[in-house]
């Protein structure tokens, strides 16, 4: 590292500077760390913060919160949209379906809206179920207040697969 001090600076000052030098050597490039593919994963929380991502949560996969920092411009623009939550939703395998309450027969509370969501064969867990909650509380109009979620979990089934048992035991059968 180069060194930065004045020509007269004491014995003191440069041997600071030396010990010093060595601990702030960075274990990566400084130009990666602000590129999203190439930045290192434990890395991926800062550019989170510095792109403004509304939804992170660290347990989460790296290609997952790499696809939500790429993400995070185009979901500020059409934040407080429709299209905002089926996005954000789909981000996590999820579909969604509203009525807005002049579309709703007989018409609700003005400023409210119904939602069904499908999960697509994923698991319904207590925390899925809070996630989902807080997703489309981020995404949604201010103005607008979600009165009915209705979650659909429906099985995905694939045709034509076999399943075959094969269990320890023998199976005698006599036939006289």
């Amino acid at each position: 590292m180069k060194n930065l001090l004045p020509p007269n600076s004491t014995a003191f000052d440069r041997n600071v500077s030396e010990v010093s030098s060595k601990n702030m050597e960075l274990p990566v490039d400084i130009k990666t760390i602000s590129s999203i593919d190439q930045a290192p994963d434990e890395f991926l929380s800062f550019l989170a913060w510095q792109y403004s991502v509304d939804s992170w949560d660290t347990d989460w996969q790296p290609s997952l919160q790499r696809e939500l920092i790429k993400k995070s411009f185009r979901q500020h623009q059409i934040k407080g949209t429709r299209t905002a939550i089926r996005e954000v939703l789909a981000q996590f395998g999820y579909t969604c379906d509203f009525q807005e309450w002049f579309d709703q027969k007989p018409e609700a509370a003005p400023g409210t809206f119904t939602m069904s969501l499908d999960l697509n064969g994923l698991e319904l867990t207590e925390a899925t179920y809070a996630e989902v909650n807080r997703l489309i509380k981020d995404a949604k109009p201010v103005s607008r207040h979600l009165t009915n979620l209705v979650i659909n979990v429906q099985p995905i089934c694939m045709p034509h697969i076999a399943v075959g048992c094969h269990g320890a035991e023998t199976v005698s059968i006599f036939v006289e």
